[in-house]
């Protein structure tokens, strides 16, 4: 605003100046017309020098004083824009102390409130955890008391059972024997009559091996040459269901008695042998002479 005023006062002065001149100009003008002297017109010159050196002079002081009055209002603007980047500055400052307090105090706001928080959730935590504790001491309590009911009673029930054990072991004991002393005696009577049966039937089935061993020895010497000199042969003769000959040892004798007798097994075959197991059982391995010692075992 100032410098608006500063400006409007010199158009002002230059507009006066202006007129001024233009006043002087038609003024020595008008004193040419009414005197022509040299005198007069040096004194006209002398006048609008004087008056274009005053304009100048005025000018000059003008514009030092516009330039005084510009550097003046930059000094003052300058302050107020130095005052004012300062203000803000300050303000910023302050703001920016007051946004930090502020988020100072809402961190410890939330830290209160981030702890009471946090004592909490542990209290919750330690009260849970004690009425856990306290629940689990009172099922171990229990468990405990349970297991010491089930051990007694399992003690007892085993006692008993241990006892009904020692009595049944008693009584199968006793049943045992006198089982056995029945079965003994059953078989002691039993042995007795398997004893004369067996007798009787060994001796029926020595009878029958005495037969067959007859019809053997008889067949072979049927088909026997005997040879012209003395000698004998004794031989194992080895036989299978049916009387097939499946083995001839030689036990003793001369060559010439035992190659015949031999070749006179071989041709006899097959030899007549029971069809009766136990019969058969003593055929199937026979001993046999051929020739002087002419016998049978």
């Amino acid at each position: 605003m100032k410098l608006n005023n500063a400006i409007i006062i010199s158009l002002v002065a230059h507009i006066v100046m202006i007129a001024l001149l233009a006043f002087n100009y038609q003024f020595s003008k008008v004193d040419l017309k009414q005197s022509k002297s040299p005198r007069q017109i040096n004194a006209t010159a002398v006048n609008a020098d004087n008056v274009r050196k005053h304009l100048k002079n005025i000018k000059q002081k003008d514009i030092d004083k516009k330039n005084k009055e510009i550097e003046r209002l930059r000094k003052i603007k300058k302050q107020e824009n130095d005052s004012r980047k300062r203000r803000i500055e300050e303000e910023e400052k302050i703001k920016k102390t007051k946004q930090r307090r502020k988020k100072e105090e809402q961190k410890r706001k939330q830290k209160k409130a981030d702890d009471a928080k946090k004592k909490k959730t542990a209290d919750e935590k330690a009260r849970k955890k004690k009425i856990a504790l306290d629940k689990k001491k009172k099922a171990d309590a229990a468990k405990k008391k349970k297991a010491e009911a089930e051990r007694k009673r399992k003690k007892k029930e085993d006692a008993e059972k241990k006892r009904q054990e020692v009595e049944r072991k008693k009584k199968l004991a006793e049943e045992k024997a006198a089982q056995q002393a029945l079965e003994k005696e059953m078989e002691q009577q039993m042995a007795d009559e398997a004893a004369a049966l067996s007798d009787a039937k060994h001796q029926q089935v020595m009878n029958e091996v005495d037969k067959y061993v007859s019809l053997i020895t008889g067949k072979i010497k049927r088909n026997w040459i005997k040879p012209e000199k003395p000698g004998y042969c004794i031989f194992r003769i080895n036989l299978a269901p049916g009387g097939l000959v499946v083995g001839i040892s030689v036990l003793q004798g001369d060559k010439q008695h035992c190659d015949s007798g031999q070749r006179a097994i071989y041709k006899a075959e097959p030899l007549p042998v029971s069809s009766d197991p136990d019969v058969f059982a003593e055929l199937k391995a026979i001993r046999l002479t051929l020739g002087e010692q002419d016998n049978n075992d």
